[in-house]
């Protein structure tokens, strides 16, 4: 049983899930709406954005399929921030007080939630102590290693553009770029337009 797979659902809470489409730059719901309900990414690509009182713009890591988004619904009134398509997307729609119910109730479904939660807290983990290493190539190399980690793959492919993956390492482009290339002068590295192969590959 899991919230990934709607018809491992129990029958009380599978018949009030729907799902969302979404265009590209469209909203799922703004900074300060009403908390209502989370989501899992069934497509797409989701952002995270919080504006601060000046209206300064910080971005969270992206959601991508078989992720949550605003699992803090379950226990505020209102999303601390708003969250954006950035391509065309879908997301399954849990009803708050609903999931909330079901889970009291079902320790299985309960059990999958918190493992989700343990592994956005451990991605959250592992992007945080990317910023800790000064050397740009060096994190750019963490942060290939990560990538490739979970399927155990040696290719890493580019999703997004340039520019949004240097936001995400707290790099400008130019130095995300310059990094690359670095890496690829030194063999850890070969790259086409948005792939990049590692050629050494330790535990990360």
């Amino acid at each position: 049983m899991n919230l990934q797979t709607l018809e491992s659902l129990p029958p009380e809470l599978r018949h009030l899930i729907v799902y969302r489409d979404l265009e590209a730059q469209e909203n799922l719901f703004q900074q300060g709406d009403e908390a209502t309900a989370f989501y899992v990414v069934k497509t797409g690509r989701l952002k995270l954005v919080r504006y601060s009182s000046d209206g300064k713009e910080v971005t969270f890591p992206i959601a991508r399929p078989g992720e949550i988004i605003a699992e803090i619904a379950l226990f505020s009134d209102t999303y601390p921030c708003a969250v954006v398509a950035e391509v065309a997307s879908r997301v399954i729609v849990y009803p708050k007080q609903a999931i909330l119910s079901t889970l009291r109730d079902n320790s299985d479904l309960a059990e999958n939630f918190m493992a989700m939660l343990v592994r956005k807290i451990h991605d959250l983990k592992v992007r945080l102590e990317l910023r800790d290493i000064r050397a740009a190539h060096e994190r750019v190399l963490r942060y290939l290693r990560y990538m490739a980690q979970p399927d155990e793959q040696t290719t890493v492919t580019f999703d997004r553009p340039l520019k949004d993956i240097a936001l995400d390492l707290g790099l400008t482009p130019e130095t995300l770029s310059r990094a690359l290339t670095r890496l690829e002068r030194e063999g850890m590295i070969t790259r086409t337009k948005l792939q990049i192969k590692l050629q050494n590959l330790p535990a990360a």
